[in-house]
């Protein structure tokens, strides 16, 4: 069915293809191509009237076709195949199409806002598009922010991904935000079964939502035993989160929340993890939460406040003790 036109993808790489007869056509970086159709490891892409066979990890397709129509134009709504027959009726553009079959350059098609039937030419129709999800693996661990929220990134889990430009990718969380990811944090599968096999991201949904509500929480004033929602201590802030993001309730006193969950060595750090530290001298007096690149987002007496502070270097460094890790 010649309708509307193919969807798009975007190579994220170059790559030189060679045929059969040991002709070279290169595709750069950031080209954009249509895409016929894919297979379990590759997509079937056309350029120039051709057709190639093209690896699944050198591009990531952008769109994909629904089952919707619409004008494109001001058009005819013809009772036969020819411009010659009856007119129906005039379209605007942007009229909602309902396809039922083609006949040469025309198509049959019902118009859902007026109930009649007749012949378009399809020149006039397009076939709407939606955003197409690639996914990919991300190779780092770290929390990405835009203007609103922010995602983490999780070393060995799947990453949704639209977009490619400027050697970045754009990625989304669940609902529908949008980052800016560089290229290098993130790997595209080399076919559907390999996605298939790493599927399974049962807790990275909630390590997304305590870290997104600790960013929303800098700048909250630093008040002794309070836990929310306007003023925390260190632990107070850590209880809010869990709790009201998990419905995880840690203990209240920051050396008995360093009993909870299951220890994690400071190399193996990921987002969500509480980090503590003896800022006293005696014993553990101080926790953050981990938020990936060797930050923690806390509740800071000497500060004030509710900030984003290294705990690899400074203040911090030499009082770690250690880390629970309460999301399994």
């Amino acid at each position: 069915m010649a309708v509307g036109f193919n969807d798009t993808g975007i190579f994220v790489r170059e790559f030189k293809y060679t045929s059969e007869t040991g002709a070279i056509s290169t595709f750069n970086k950031e080209e954009k191509v249509e895409v016929l159709r894919e297979t379990d490891n590759t997509y079937i892409i056309s350029k120039n009237s051709k057709s190639f066979e093209i690896p699944r990890d050198t591009m990531i397709r952008t769109t994909r076709k629904t089952g919707a129509f619409s004008t494109n134009k001001e058009t005819k709504l013809y009772s036969l195949p020819s411009e010659n027959s009856i007119v129906r009726a005039v379209l605007e553009s942007g009229t909602i199409l309902s396809y039922r079959s083609t006949n040469k350059e025309y198509g049959i098609f019902d118009i859902p806002s007026t109930g009649r039937v007749g012949y378009i030419k399809l020149a006039d129709v397009s076939r709407e598009l939606e955003t197409n999800i690639t996914h990919g693996l991300s190779i780092v661990t770290k929390t990405v922010k835009n203007d609103n929220s922010s995602i983490t990134l999780l070393k060995g889990e799947i990453v949704n991904i639209i977009d490619f430009s400027e050697d970045t990718y754009t990625v989304i969380n669940e609902e529908k935000e949008e980052f800016i990811v560089s290229s290098d944090s993130l790997t595209l599968f080399k076919s559907l079964e390999e996605v298939s096999r790493s599927a399974d991201r049962s807790n990275l949904s909630e390590i997304n939502k305590v870290v997104q509500q600790a960013h929303s929480l800098i700048g909250k004033r630093y008040v002794y035993a309070a836990s929310g929602p306007n003023s925390f201590d260190c632990s107070g802030f850590t209880y809010y989160i869990y709790k009201t993001q998990l419905g995880i309730t840690l203990p209240r006193i920051s050396y008995i929340q360093a009993t909870a969950g299951v220890k994690v060595e400071k190399s193996q750090l990921i987002p969500g993890d509480l980090v503590f530290f003896n800022t006293t001298g005696s014993r553990i007096s101080h926790v953050g939460l981990y938020i990936g690149d060797g930050n923690m987002i806390h509740a800071s007496s000497g500060k004030g406040q509710v900030r984003i502070d290294t705990i690899n270097s400074g203040w911090y460094q030499g009082r770690y003790v250690t880390a629970r890790r309460i999301i399994k």
